[in-house]
C-alpha cells in the first residue's frame, strides 16, 4: 500500500463481560507492528488504511459495540456505530 501509517484504534464494548479477546486477536493478525496502550486502545504501525483497519476490526465487534479508526499519518478516520450527532459533529470539523 505505499508508506508506513500510524493508526490507532479506540474501541467501547457494550458488554465487556464477553472480553475483547477477538479484537486483539484481530489487530495482532493484520500483520502489522501493534502497542496496546490502554484497555481500548491500539496503536498500530503498518503499511494498511483506516478503512481497512476498521474494517476488520468491526467485523470482530458486536453491532452494539462502538469502534474509532484513525489514520495519524494522513488524518483520515473511521467510525463505526457513534451517535449520530457526533458523527455529524467530526464530518463537520475533522477538515475545517
Amino acid at each position: 500500500m505505499g508508506q508506513p501509517r500510524n493508526i490507532f484504534v479506540a474501541f467501547e464494548l457494550l458488554h465487556p463481560e464477553k472480553g475483547d479477546d477477538r479484537i486483539a486477536h484481530t489487530i495482532e493478525g493484520l500483520g502489522c507492528a501493534w502497542a496496546r496502550i490502554n484497555k481500548h486502545t491500539f496503536y498500530i504501525h503498518g503499511d494498511l488504511d483506516a478503512q481497512y483497519v476498521g474494517n476488520k476490526v468491526w467485523a470482530a465487534m458486536n453491532m452494539d459495540d462502538k469502534l474509532v479508526v484513525i489514520d495519524a499519518s494522513k488524518n483520515d478516520a473511521r467510525w463505526y456505530n457513534i451517535k449520530p450527532e457526533i458523527s455529524e459533529f467530526l464530518v463537520a470539523n475533522w477538515h475545517a
